[in-house]
């Protein structure tokens, strides 16, 4: 019955350090998480979005002064 006793003893203790270790180790995590979240590589500005343009038909029949290259 003692025998028993001790080993159910030692399971609650060894169960109890584990938890605790684990609670410990994530507790670190979370803080090493919050220390370096805001460290960030500096983004690069957003370039504005490229749009059609239209152009009205007088100048698009007139076209390009240039000699077209064969």
């Amino acid at each position: 019955m003692l025998k028993r006793l001790v080993v159910i003893g030692a399971a609650v203790a060894g169960a109890v350090l584990v938890r605790k270790k684990a609670k410990q180790q994530q507790a670190e995590q979370d803080l090493w998480t919050a220390a370096t979240d805001d460290v960030q590589a500096p983004a690069a500005p957003a370039a504005p979005p490229v749009t059609q343009v239209d152009v009205p038909a007088e100048v698009a029949a007139e076209g390009d002064d240039a000699p077209a290259s064969s």
